[in-house]
């Protein structure tokens, strides 16, 4: 791939403060396919790395130039923030705009192209693999429909899978209480969006990685006895600090055991 398909593709960074503007329940399914739609030489140029006739090895080194150029790109972007503030401000942007836009977008095209899956996982796999190098950020590929999905849910997916899982209704008591706190104490943070969306970019995956299991139900009552009725119960009593750190230290470990390490596979 030459260099001027290779700025083509990067300068897409670019439009993270735009696109992460309109990541909003009410603005994200237009957003989304706008971005695809405009951007269809870029997704095309990826697409055709898997039908280039290219080798293997050849493949897999134009995978790595695009997933360099990539990151390349944004460690441009971040050399130029003003203050430590200001380049943390702008890596959870490019992040959030990796996972809700960028990466869901070579999915969508690719489908829409019937392209082979193995081809678009080895893209992102590179993309995603080149990221954590540089920025020690593991982001992960999701794809439009789960995350369009994910704003029906409100975002609350490992409550919700939880205490399906224990047999509660959708609407359980304790999903509604962590919903309110959510609403009422979380966003009202100056960093609680941005929590949130920390959250969703890797809640779909855990939630799905953990439904593949053999005793998913094992899980889920591990995770409600140890975290999630701690977390109901200081949300009751309005230490919301306390709820805050304790479905934190739940999301790292999940986090460890499903995203990082190589135990779990899509």
């Amino acid at each position: 791939m030459d260099k001027t398909a290779l700025d083509q593709i990067s300068a897409l960074l670019e439009q993270a403060d735009l696109r992460i503007a309109e990541f909003k329940r009410d603005t994200y399914e237009e957003s989304f396919q706008k971005h695809l739609e405009d951007n269809a030489a870029v997704w095309n140029q990826l697409n055709a790395i898997g039908d280039s006739g290219l080798s293997p090895e050849e493949m897999e080194r134009e995978r790595a130039c695009v997933a360099d150029y990539i990151a390349l790109k944004a460690e441009e972007l971040l050399a130029g923030a003003k203050n430590r503030t200001g380049r943390e401000k702008l890596q959870l942007t490019l992040n959030l705009y990796m996972v809700s836009y960028f990466l869901p977008a070579i999915v969508a095209y690719q489908r829409r192209c019937g392209g082979r899956e193995e081809d678009m996982r080895k893209l992102t796999d590179a993309i995603c693999g080149r990221w954590a190098v540089s920025f020690k950020n593991h982001i992960q590929t999701s794809d439009y429909e789960s995350i369009r999905e994910g704003f029906k849910q409100k975002l609350c997916f490992v409550t919700t899978a939880v205490c399906q899982g224990l047999q509660k209704p959708q609407d359980c008591r304790e999903v509604m209480i962590m919903k309110q706190y959510r609403d009422q104490y979380l966003l009202s943070l100056e960093d609680g969006a941005a929590l949130v969306h920390a959250y969703y970019d890797i809640a779909p995956t855990i939630v799905k990685r953990i439904a593949k299991e053999a005793s998913p139900e094992d899980k889920y009552l591990y995770l409600w006895e140890r975290y999630l009725k701690k977390c109901v119960e200081l949300a009751e009593q309005r230490r919301n600090e306390q709820c805050r750190e304790v479905y934190e230290t739940m999301m790292e470990e999940l986090r460890e055991e499903y995203l990082i390490t190589n135990q779990h596979k899509n």
